[in-house]
């Protein structure tokens, strides 16, 4: 808890920072627990006020009858008969089951749910639907009324969310408190010991660039007067930040600054499509005043909302106060300045990653575009650190599990000290979105970063947390994920924006969201193995095999030999064949099959579908095929943006798929991992890269050479695919490495370092024997 920004309410030792404002009731420390006794009901409350935070506690009920709960944000009254009253997180030992329901102790009694005489008026319009909510089994069952239960509440202004052991059971709007104390509660009952552990609070909002951004001042690219009124600076490619500039040394009045984006005429673009960023900063000159002015950019309210005017969401990421307002921009036209204005008279202030490593990464190929490509890309990752975390773009500025995910592959292969993956698995894991197949994203990002770092320590920590992400609430007894109606029509995503998925037909039980719910129980089972769970690995296992042998029966066409979208629809959409492809889902004898379907269609999905099909065409032999969709002509491909001049990657295709796009949206840039994980061929096959897989997979090219790093150190390829396939490789220390490689024309094996190696063909791919480590030279023969 405390490595993610946690601090401690209670020591373990002794109840430093608590009271009880009671004349009765004991509160004692044993074994790093608080126990309550009491013969009559009592809280023990902090002593300081806590107002936006997130709050966790462990409760045990003893046994018979007991009830509990967490105050927050609660008030003391000393000189009262009920002297702690508010908000209650409720711990419900009874058979009705209310627990994570919200109580207001002492004052308007049951908000959510509500029953009548025991609510206020307010609060019995929505007492159906609220006590239906808490009849749902997953929160009717959360509470294991004989063990440990983790309460956390947490409160971001008016907006209230309470969770039992990883369930979301009350999320509720109200303004009555604002700031209290925290509480824990003794319902009373003679010779009832109440056990409480593990109270941590982070105090929000959590400022993520505080601890890993800084500012960097970059120079103008080019500075130009436009007319006698209007400076045209151009900073090169668009960047979150805001300026400084020299103050005037004459003139009144104001100096204008636009900020954007998109430039229309050779003027920037005021009123750009989309959320295509335009702003515009009014600064007042004044002729006494020296030195340097912080330009800072205007604020858009949206991407700083914590809790959502119109509707509930995530908090947006804030940066850090002592910046000034930052956005994305490029181009800047400055009115009002009176008198010479030099380049150097104006810097840029930008957000990075502090330790960003310009050097720590290349790519190069016989493509020029895929170069191009590249360079965009890798950008791109850059550009968007400047949250600290992964955001989705600059128009709400939240992280989601998709975005997240994608932004994390392409950041391992582009720095080399990479922590902001891991900052955003935690903002995620505390703060997650409404897609279905969002939630086994996050199953996808610890899996990585458990390979990208091998830190188990890491991987116990959060591996509980893990399992809600799992879909496993949502499956039946044949393995499969069912989605209800409100499934269908919200929460199943499938591909995004709405468009893009191919004509997808929405069912109950629907092939998308199996595919996503099997590759993470799959992960799960890895996971859990790793930190010594054997027997729930060989839970997740079965399961797996279980949903793999119902996914294949039930969603198969075995007339058509490819996937249909879900049972009760003949239609086959891309994205039904080539997640599972990309999940290694279909079975051998029926690849071919799905492999020359796919081979036919063109980019029929997202940018952020993109990722997995252009993952199912290198891992099965249409690297070829991928990197043609990669540099195809039209506007649904990766060299369409680098011809549009854009400097990071976009949220869409083109505008015309998702009018109201950012032009700063980093889960538009795969190919800043696809090309050096397949093109260069190098993958962590064991975590920590303490094994690397290399498999190029050259799709038609000449060559291709980079550096790809890792925690122990670069990785460097250079091949060449000329009348038969060259490699130099060089591996880091502690690091070796399985080979595998494309087998071209008439070839009878593999040399290394000038001597035949022992291998074994596989298709069209010659697999070495032995792992290689140092630096190598590779030839098929």
């Amino acid at each position: 808890m405390i490595s993610r920004g946690y601090k401690p309410l209670f020591n373990g030792e002794d109840l430093a920072g608590w009271r009880n404002p009671y004349s009765h009731g004991e509160a004692k420390v044993v074994d790093g627990e608080i126990h309550l006794l009491a013969n009559d009901k009592f809280f023990l409350v902090t002593e300081n006020k806590y107002a936006d935070f997130r709050l966790s506690v462990e409760i045990h009920l003893p046994e018979g009858k007991a009830n509990s709960g967490v105050m927050f944000r609660c008030h003391v009254d000393d000189d009262a008969k009920k002297k702690v009253y508010g908000y209650q997180a409720e711990c419900d030992g009874s058979d009705r089951r209310w627990s994570g329901g919200l109580y207001d102790e002492g004052r308007r009694g049951w908000i959510w749910p509500s029953t009548k005489g025991r609510s206020e008026a307010q609060f019995l319009e929505h007492e159906e639907e609220s006590k239906a909510a808490f009849e749902n089994p997953t929160i009717a069952n959360a509470l294991n009324r004989n063990g440990w239960n983790r309460f956390v509440v947490t409160c971001v202004e008016d907006y209230i969310t309470i969770e039992v052991n990883g369930v979301p059971t009350t999320s509720f709007r109200d303004a009555v408190d604002t700031n209290g104390y925290i509480g824990i509660q003794h319902h009373g009952e003679d010779g009832q010991t109440y056990r409480f552990r593990n109270l941590f609070i982070k105090e929000l909002p959590d400022i993520p660039a505080e601890r890993s951004v800084s500012l960097t001042e970059q120079a103008p690219v080019s500075v130009k007067k436009v007319n006698d009124e209007v400076i045209l600076v151009d900073f090169g490619k668009v960047a979150y930040g805001n300026l400084k500039t020299r103050v005037p040394d004459t003139g009144r009045g104001e100096a204008i600054f636009h900020f954007g984006e998109k430039l229309k005429d050779g003027r920037i673009d005021r009123n750009p499509p989309g959320t295509v960023r335009y702003g515009e900063t009014r600064i007042r000159k004044e002729v006494a005043l020296k030195g340097n002015w912080v330009i800072p950019t205007p604020v858009d309210s949206r991407n700083t909302e914590q809790a959502g005017n119109k509707r509930a969401h995530p908090p947006a990421v804030l940066t850090p106060k002592t910046w000034r307002p930052v956005m994305p921009f490029r181009w800047v036209e400055i009115e009002g300045w009176e008198g010479e204005f030099k380049p150097e008279y104006i810097v840029r202030r930008a957000a990075f990653a502090t330790d960003w490593n310009d050097q720590a990464s290349s790519f190069e190929c016989s493509d020029e575009t895929l170069n191009k490509i590249w360079a965009l890309c890798k950008y791109s990752i850059k550009a968007t650190t400047f949250a600290g975390v992964y955001v989705d773009g600059d128009r709400e500025r939240i992280p989601y599990e998709a975005d997240a995910y994608l932004n994390q592959l392409s950041h391992y292969y582009t720095d080399d000290d990479v922590k902001m993956a891991a900052t955003s698995f935690d903002w995620l894991i505390e703060n997650g979105t409404w897609p279905t197949e969002w939630a086994p994203h996050m199953v996808f990002m610890a899996h990585a970063e458990w390979m990208y770092s091998g830190d188990i320590q890491w991987l116990k920590q959060r591996y509980e947390l893990l399992k809600a992400k799992t879909l496993m609430h949502r499956s039946g007894e044949d393995g499969l994920v069912r989605s209800a109606e409100m499934d269908r029509k919200r929460h199943d995503i499938v591909d995004w924006p709405q468009k893009e998925r191919d004509g997808y037909v929405f069912t109950e039980i629907n092939t998308v969201v199996n595919a996503f719910h099997i590759e993470a129980i799959k992960q799960m089972a890895e996971m859990a193995r790793a930190i010594g769970k054997n027997e729930e690995a060989d839970a997740f296992e079965s399961r797996v095999e279980l949903a793999k042998a119902s996914f294949q029966r039930t969603l198969f066409d075995e007339t058509s030999g490819i996937y249909r979208d879900g049972v009760g629809t003949d239609h086959s959409s891309i994205h039904a064949n080539f997640f599972p492809l990309a999940f290694g889902l279909v079975p051998d004898d029926k690849l071919a099959g799905v492999i020359s379907w796919l081979k036919e269609r063109d980019m029929q999905c997202s940018v952020y579908a993109a990722q997995y099909f252009m993952e199912g065409l290198f891992e099965n032999g249409l690297d070829d095929k991928a990197i043609e969709l990669m540099i195809a002509d039209g506007d649904r491909s990766w060299k369409h943006m680098v011809e549009s001049g854009t400097t990071i990657s976009w949220e869409a295709w083109d505008l015309k798929y998702k009018p109201n796009q950012d032009w700063n949206h980093a889960w538009g840039a795969a190919p800043a991992n696809l090309l050096p994980r397949f093109v260069l061929g190098a993958q962590s096959d064991a975590p920590g890269w303490t094994t690397a897989m290399i498999r190029p997979c050259p799709g038609g090219l000449a060559y291709a050479r980079g550096t790809i790093p890792t925690p122990r150190g670069p990785v460097s390829i250079d091949w060449k695919n000329e009348a038969t396939f060259e490699m130099s490789l060089t591996l880091p220390d502690g690091m070796v490495a399985k080979v595998d490689l494309p087998a071209t024309g008439e070839t009878t094996g593999v040399l290394v370092n000038g001597e035949s190696v022992a291998t074994t063909k596989a298709g069209d791919r010659w697999i070495l024997t032995d792992e290689v480590s140092g630096s190598v030279m590779i030839k098929v023969k």
